[in-house]
């Protein structure tokens, strides 16, 4: 198996110019996924999750009562009271005003599974992406009339989903998909594989999420070990 660096998927067509890194209360990177030039806005308890291993966020936009009381008087806050929304709502929804979207999200999984597809949810409308450190993975919305280009060594995972529905056609994946009508609930293309360095995936109706693990599979391998345990 070959691990990418985390900015390997990055770079790729549908690569925005992105002014924010968001981190939720969930799962993050090491330090040195945040040494970017771009601001670090945390959402309410991912304060402290940033902290923790020693980052400290320009911004902690939310209701604030997950903040660590000892450390908020040394922290930038913002103070959404609003509990009609939940915070990553609220802090999405500023960052649209003061123009620091489109953002890296993570943090967004690690939580209950409710809040893990709350998190998604919102996160679809945003037109960002997100990181994922465990299992490295990258997330993308995929919109109707593009086709969107990445470039990955071979055998990288790759899953497609409508959301909630979308028809896509793809070159360069293991099992190619034409014209294939993909719905959540329904059916999508998990733990596809990339053929070769290039993988192209035209979206002709709906919004499709790409996620792109940051590693590759080596399938031989897998299955010389299933033929192992029979």
């Amino acid at each position: 198996m070959q691990n990418l660096h985390h900015d390997h998927v990055l770079h790729c067509s549908t690569q925005q110019q992105y002014r924010s890194i968001v981190v939720l209360n969930g799962k993050i990177p090491s330090s040195s996924f945040f040494k970017r030039d771009i601001p670090i806005i945390a959402v309410d308890g991912g304060a402290n999750k940033l902290l923790s291993i020693g980052v400290k966020p320009d911004l902690v936009v939310g209701d604030l009562d997950s903040v660590n009381l000892d450390l908020r008087a040394n922290l930038n806050t913002i103070y959404l009271p609003d509990q009609d929304y939940c915070d990553f709502s609220k802090a999405m929804a500023h960052l649209k005003t003061v123009k620091l979207l489109p953002s890296i999200v993570t943090g967004i999984t690690g939580g209950a599974i409710d809040h893990i597809l709350q998190n998604i949810n919102i996160f679809l409308s945003t037109g960002s992406i997100f990181y994922t450190p465990s299992p490295p993975m990258v997330g993308y919305t995929l919109q109707k009339g593009i086709t969107h280009f990445f470039s990955l060594p071979k055998n990288t995972k790759i899953s497609l989903l409508g959301i909630p529905r979308a028809q896509i056609s793809t070159k360069g994946l293991k099992w190619e998909l034409h014209l294939s009508n993909l719905a959540f609930p329904g059916k999508n293309s998990c733990f596809n594989r990339s053929l070769g360095n290039k993988v192209s995936v035209e979206v002709h109706s709906g919004i499709c999420l790409a996620m792109i693990y940051l590693e590759t599979v080596d399938d031989a391998a897998r299955h010389h070990v299933r033929q192992v345990k029979k």
